[in-house]
């Protein structure tokens, strides 16, 4: 058996770049201090594509710009307090749909919890469950399928399908419902896996930040020998590890759904779910802050010891190889 693995809030714990000797951070909130940035009416959202940009409406007029330019158009100074903040607000939009001066930073990137499993989620992984069952369930079983699927998506979907079983399907309450039961805790367990999965870090954009930094300092001509440039390299190509695995990990147990046998071992599958679920979280507590860490180095401010502390916190935890294999402790 694997050794279990280290306490992933205690382990190599990471520090910002900038970050100052007992500063707090992330903070609890964007409490900016410019006043450009607290202009009544500035938010930052994320577009269709998905990027982070600063929006402000100005009467028929919408302003927006990408949120790695503002502290050029607003002279926010590199390596300020005011400048990482903004650096924090593309990783925090994953959490919220939209971001103003003063509004709290997520939980999740002060080490707190994710957030709760949404409705959508739940139906999500109902819709997901039902739609593989069909195909392998008996009659009572595609009956109650068809019935979850006519039902209004909640909380309650379940026993309203029951109830329409009961009532229109004349089956036996005692069956469905125990059939029910059992199909609940599974939708449920696999809607927590997607919620963990959805609380992810932002592993792309962590693996683009390492790439842009390895590649300007391959241009400089002062570092482009160092050791650390060299590390940085095959740092790059390695860092895609904790992405591949989340989604191996989301795919093996989506795919659980859908196997033969599912309806004799529904116990079974919850257990194998929650495993999913506690690597996808082990995973995102050992990365997320130091993804955001890596999204917030600016070649022109950041020491290059910062970056060489976050490029072996990172080759640390790349090793942790436990970590990535679903169900393994």
């Amino acid at each position: 058996m694997s050794a279990p693995l280290p306490d992933p809030k205690a382990f190599d714990p990471v520090a910002f770049p900038g970050q100052e000797e007992g500063e707090e951070w992330p903070p609890p909130r964007f409490d900016f201090s410019a006043s450009r940035l607290r202009s009544p009416g500035l938010v930052f959202e994320r577009d269709a594509a998905g990027e982070a940009r600063l929006v402000r409406d100005c009467g028929t007029v919408r302003f927006v710009m990408p949120v790695d330019t503002v502290h050029v158009a607003m002279d926010i100074i590199p390596g300020s307090r005011d400048y990482r903040l903004l650096r924090l607000v593309p990783t925090a939009l994953r959490f919220a749909e939209r971001l103003g001066a003063d509004d709290p930073v997520p939980e999740v990137l002060r080490g707190g919890e994710p957030p709760p499993v949404a409705d959508e989620q739940v139906y999500a992984a109902t819709t997901a469950l039902v739609s593989a069952l069909t195909t392998q369930a008996g009659s009572q079983g595609r009956a109650l399928c068809d019935a979850i699927r006519r039902v209004p998506p909640g909380q309650d979907m379940f026993e309203r399908a029951v109830a329409h079983c009961v009532v229109e399907g004349g089956q036996s309450m005692e069956n469905v419902a125990l059939l029910a039961r059992s199909l609940q805790r599974l939708a449920n367990a696999h809607a927590r896996v997607l919620a963990t999965q959805s609380a992810q870090p932002d592993y792309l954009g962590m693996e683009q930040a390492v790439a842009s930094i390895h590649a300007a300092m391959v241009r400089d001509r002062a570092w482009s020998a160092d050791l650390l440039t060299h590390g940085l390299g095959v740092l790059a190509g390695k860092i895609t590890l904790p992405r591949q695995a989340v989604t191996a990990i989301l795919a093996e147990a989506t795919a659980a759904l859908g196997r033969q046998g599912v309806l004799a071992n529904f116990g079974r599958l919850v257990a194998a779910q929650d495993a999913a679920r506690d690597r996808l979280l082990d995973i995102a507590v050992f990365w997320q802050r130091l993804a955001a860490a890596w999204m917030a180095v600016d070649l022109n401010t950041t020491d290059r010891r910062e970056i060489e502390a976050l490029a072996r916190n990172s080759a640390r935890r790349l090793m942790l190889a436990p970590l990535y294999q679903l169900g393994k402790n």
